[in-house]
């Protein structure tokens, strides 16, 4: 019964975290990685056919997401929760292993909250990272508890493959723990384990990172994939320098909550103090204590790299987070509550129920989703009148341009863009590279005009991207010191307004349509 307990209580938690397709609509993010998973069930390959700077295995788990569920948003919703969930799983494991069922539980709950703060409606690459963060310090403890184990090492390499391709800022865990090994080294002076444990860690990562390359240079796509998630990324995240690295830490305690953060930067400390007792690397509780030490730097400084701060880059610390309010949590059991395991079942139980009361208006939400089920022409997922408006007035051949970087309409209303790099006219660097893509970009317009396109320029845009509507373009105050567009961003202009007319407003978005063309 108290497995049982726990695991609905973990699935509560991580369920009442996450967005609600029939209430809510992707974020810029979510949009782009869902309109590239539909391409791809289209048979179309990430950066030929669809420009964006994550790497791959996003796209594929959005069109996985698509594909289970026949292209609706709740597919998408299901692989989310299932990376939770088993993120939350393996972290709970990998904590009681070393101190105890209690701050195990305190750690799950804290680390799920910390992440819930800055998910911003979720579908990041960050988020699924998690889980292979999770697995990677879970086979971390193995390793060290069987030194001779080839497989733990392994897995912790494929880990590290994953979130590579991911995101490559999502691997602070894998390379603290290729920190730990070689500080365990300098003490045991066992080089020989550290160089096998090297190769295992390389073994598994290119078993997962190689048939990727392989399939990507099968597609004419390696090359421009590298341009985009390596060369692209580095020149985007130049520049950062110290204030920038600082600003990102303050942000990312703020998004977080200060409250957590101190909580646990006071574990830093005592797991600090912890490992430089004498036999302290000896124990796994010690290694894995110096597993943290080293990431969370790291964490900080990677998730900071690009010196943008946007909140979900920060997912990541949700991890270190967690477990060092474990170690807290472990500290003032044993100092002050030495027998209180015999409270855990009972504890885990006050969880769940607290999971479900505080989280009542998400629990009605998914209760209003149930309900749709049972009507006739069930509505399960929310969308933008603009969608509406655009499959009765196009044909699914037909190509809709939105202007404001809103990939989200593209997917819904079932209708591609008539040019693949997605964030025109946003450029953000200013190098030979983004001028190609802006070349490329004004070629594939020019010569495949679509048939609508859709002024959707969020608010917090305005000050970065120019309306399509001469008029308000001439009154907006754009801030030319924080934003790059494409070099070419004028001639597209002009072309949009001799070759399309505006035809109407919906819920606020003026739609253009391209001259001397009848509507359906």
């Amino acid at each position: 019964m108290n497995k049982i307990i726990k695991i609905l209580w973990m699935a509560a938690l991580s369920a009442s975290v996450l967005s609600n397709p029939m209430l809510s609509y992707p974020g810029r993010d979510s949009g782009i990685f869902l309109y590239i998973g539909s391409l791809i069930l289209k048979g179309k390959i990430p950066y030929t056919n669809a420009w964006e700077n994550k790497g791959p295995f996003i796209f594929y788990i959005n069109a996985l997401g698509l594909f289970l569920t026949g292209g609706s948003r709740w597919g998408i919703w299901a692989l989310e929760f299932l990376f939770l969930f088993s993120a939350a799983g393996v972290g709970y494991i990998a904590i009681k292993r070393i101190m105890g069922e209690i701050p195990a539980l305190v750690g799950t709950f804290i680390w799920i909250v910390a992440a819930e703060n800055v998910l911003q409606g979720g579908n990041f690459s960050e988020e699924y990272s998690l889980l292979f963060s999770f697995i990677a310090a879970y086979f971390f403890l193995k390793s060290v508890e069987e030194s001779q184990n080839n497989f733990f090492n392994i897995i912790v390499g494929a880990s590290l493959g994953l979130n590579i391709l991911l995101r490559p800022n999502n691997i602070s865990v894998q390379v603290a723990i290729a920190g730990a090994y070689f500080v365990l080294t300098l003490l045991s002076k066992n080089w020989r384990l550290l160089v096998n444990r090297a190769v295992q860690i390389l073994i598994g990562a290119l078993m997962v990172v190689v048939p990727v390359v392989f399939y990507f240079a099968a597609h004419n796509a390696l090359t421009e994939m590298i341009n985009v998630v390596i060369v692209f990324n580095a020149q985007y995240s130049a520049g950062g320098g110290l204030s920038r690295s600082i600003e990102g830490i303050i942000n990312a305690a703020h998004g977080i909550g200060f409250s957590l953060v101190a909580v646990a930067l006071l574990g830093y400390i005592f797991a600090l103090v912890s490992v430089f007792k004498r036999d302290a690397l000896d124990m796994p509780q010690g290694k894995f204590l110096l597993v943290l030490i080293i990431g969370l730097p790291l964490e900080a400084l990677f998730s900071g790299l690009s010196g943008r701060n946007y909140p979900h880059y920060f997912i990541g610390w949700s991890l270190y987070i967690g477990f060092l309010w474990s170690y807290v949590a472990y500290i003032a059991l044993n100092q002050f509550a030495s027998r209180s395991e015999k409270f855990s079942i009972p504890l885990v139980f006050i969880f769940l129920i607290v999971a479900l009361a505080t989280r009542i208006d998400i629990w009605k939400d998914y209760a209003a989703v149930l309900a749709q089920l049972a009507t006739r022409n069930a509505q399960l997922e929310y969308r933008d009148p603009v969608v509406d408006y655009i499959q009765k007035n196009t044909s699914p051949k037909d190509k809709v341009f939105v202007w404001g970087f809103r990939p989200i309409i593209n997917f819904d209303s079932e209708r591609e863009s008539p040019a693949s790099y997605l964030p025109y006219p946003l450029s953000h660097v200013d190098t030979p590279l983004a001028q190609h893509w802006a070349n490329e970009f004004y070629s594939q317009l020019t010569t495949n005009p679509p048939t609508l396109i859709v002024n959707m320029i969020e608010p917090a845009d305005r000050e970065r991207i120019p309306d399509l509507d001469p008029a308000v373009r001439k009154k907006q105050k754009i801030k030319w010191k924080d934003v790059v567009l494409a070099y070419n961003y004028k001639d597209t202009l002009n072309f949009i307004e001799r070759n399309y007319v505006r035809v109407e407003t919906v819920n606020g978005y003026a739609i253009y349509k391209l001259k001397n063309l009848t509507m359906p």
